[in-house]
Formats: structure tokens, C-alpha cells, sequence
């Protein structure tokens, strides 16, 4: 070995030791190159734990959101079978063919009376020699004053709203008080409207102030004008009357077979009348009056309505 190679060898020892020394006397630069590694290493593992978080979320969202529609769609379902529960356990829930009968049945509401009377006279039936005034006034109530025609339109109107409801068709013989129509005129109307049920609204009045209660009146069996209809009117009447007896704030005096009425003898289609009660009553006065009283009432004579459709399958 000359001396060249051994010099060099030597100052490369010298040189592998100084390098720990120098950091020795340096702690500064070493702690600055460890930080710099550190910081590196914590950047990456920073960097990794972002994107595995966000991938997480993404998950976790995808997750969330089936399971979110899951309970939403579960609680749905839970709403629409206490719906159905509830439907099937009402018995006046009326049923899809029930619906559909209604929807094709057309009642004919005749608000009893008019503003002014027509004292003129017109036959009581077809071809019949006997002679009846076309339209009277009507009665009054004894402690409210209220005319029997306003009564009866305002009544009409609660009747046609309750049936409506139920997807019944409805027409009235009159809106408003100012006209001028006679009974077979308003029987005439449900024979051109080809009515499946043609129904009168009324109050009653008597000199006895005692005297009160609801009636349903239907033609009469031997009346040679109503034979064609007797039956279904009869039907009808029995029905509605059948519901007005469930109303206990209601007093119900029965059905009464008239021959003399020209609204019935000119009607060619079912008919009935209410008489909803005595406005010559002081009680049964206020109680026409009252709007809750009346709608029950009412609803009653719907519900009855109701029924006779449902008969007409």
C-alpha cells in the first residue's frame, strides 16, 4: 500500500467521525431534520385520514339515506294501515261501490215556500178537476219570527253541503227567496232533472203551541197520481225517518201518507218531505234556529239519503 492510499483512508476516517460530532455540537440542525421528517409523516398520515373520513361519510350518508327512506316509507306504512284500520272499523265509511252508486245519484232539494205566495190555483194532478193554490207563504216561528221559506233554504243549503260531501248530486229548486215557482212547477223541475230522489223541505205550525215534532210525509197508497213512485218514495221516507229516531235531541212523530199534495201528485220520480218540526213551538222554534241542532237534524236525513242510494244498485 503506497502512501496516497493510505492518506486518503485515513482523512475518510476522520470524516465518518466528525459527521456525529457535528451533530453532537448542533442539536438544532438534528432536531430540525427530525421535525421535518416528523412533520412529512404527519402531513401523509393527515392526508390518509382525511380521505378515509371522507370516505367514511360518503358511506355513512349511503347508509343513512336508504335507512332514513327505510323508516320513512315504514312510518308511511304504519299511517296509511291506521287508516285503513280506522276505515274499515267506521260503519259510515261508505265503500268504493258505494262511492261510485253516489256519484250517479242526483237528489232534487225543494226549499219549501217563497218570499211572496202565489195564490193563483193549479190542478192537484194531471188532468184533475181539483184546484189548489200553486205556492202559499208558509208559517212562521213563533218566538224567533223567522219566515218558514227562509228556514227552508237555509236548511236546504246544509242538506246539499252534507250529501256533496259524500259525492251525491245535488240540485235545488230554488237559491234564493226571491222566485216564483208553484208546486208542480217544483215537482216538474226533478222530472226534467230525471231525479233519483226528489226531496221537500218544510216546518210545520198549529194553533197548539204544544204540539211539535219531525214527520216525514210519502204519498199515500191509494192516491191514483203516485202509483208509478209509492214504493221508492215510501222506501226513502222510511229510511230517513229510521235515522232522524237514532237523534235523541230530535222528537219524531212517524210518516204521514198524503194524496193531497200537488208536489207529489205532479212528481213522476220518488219524492218525500220533512217537516222538520213546529215553528209554532217555542222550544222546537229556537231549536230550527240553532245551526248544531239543525245540521244534526240534517245529517240524520242525509245519512237516510244515503242509504236509499245504496238500496239502487
Amino acid at each position: 500500500m503506497n502512501a496516497r492510499a493510505v492518506k486518503i483512508g485515513i482523512g475518510l476516517i476522520i470524516l465518518l467521525a466528525m459527521i456525529p460530532l457535528y451533530y453532537f455540537f448542533n442539536p438544532a440542525v438534528a432536531k430540525e431534520k427530525a421535525d421535518t421528517s416528523k412533520n412529512a409523516k404527519s402531513e401523509l398520515a393527515a392526508k390518509e385520514s382525511a380521505a378515509s373520513k371522507t370516505e367514511y361519510e360518503k358511506k355513512e350518508t349511503a347508509n343513512v339515506s336508504p335507512k332514513k327512506d327505510q323508516e320513512d316509507t315504514t312510518a308511511t306504512n304504519k299511517d296509511e294501515e291506521t287508516v285503513k284500520e280506522e276505515s274499515v272499523s267506521t260503519e259510515t265509511a261508505p265503500s268504493i261501490e258505494t262511492k261510485d252508486i253516489q256519484r250517479d245519484f242526483l237528489v232534487v232539494i225543494d226549499p219549501g215556500h217563497q218570499r211572496h205566495a202565489n195564490l193563483g190555483k193549479e190542478p192537484v194532478g194531471p188532468g184533475s178537476a181539483e184546484m189548489k193554490m200553486k205556492v202559499t207563504g208558509g208559517t212562521s216561528g213563533v218566538t224567533t219570527g223567522k219566515p218558514e221559506y227562509q228556514l227552508a233554504l237555509e236548511a236546504s243549503f246544509i242538506l246539499g253541503e252534507l250529501l256533496e260531501k259524500q259525492e251525491v248530486k245535488v240540485i235545488y229548486t230554488r237559491t234564493t227567496h226571491d222566485v216564483n215557482l208553484s208546486n208542480k212547477e217544483r215537482a216538474e223541475f226533478a222530472n226534467q232533472n230525471k231525479a233519483d230522489l226528489f226531496i221537500r223541505i218544510h216546518a210545520d205550525g198549529s194553533t197548539d203551541k204544544s204540539v211539535s215534532g219531525l214527520s216525514v210525509l210519502t204519498p199515500a197508497n191509494n192516491d191514483p197520481y203516485t202509483k208509478a213512485i209509492y214504493e221508492e218514495s215510501l222506501k226513502a221516507s222510511q229510511l230517513i225517518l229510521a235515522e232522524t229516531k237514532k237523534n235523541t235531541a230530535v222528537k219524531v212523530n212517524g210518516i204521514s201518507y198524503r194524496s193531497d199534495l200537488s208536489g207529489f201528485n205532479w212528481s213522476q220520480v220518488p219524492s218525500t218531505l220533512v217537516e222538520m218540526g213546529f215553528m209554532s213551538n217555542p222550544v222546537e222554534d229556537r231549536n230550527l234556529s240553532d245551526p248544531t241542532y239543525l245540521t244534526n237534524l240534517l245529517t240524520n236525513v242525509a245519512d237516510g239519503i244515503l242509504q236509499y242510494a245504496s238500496l239502487k244498485k
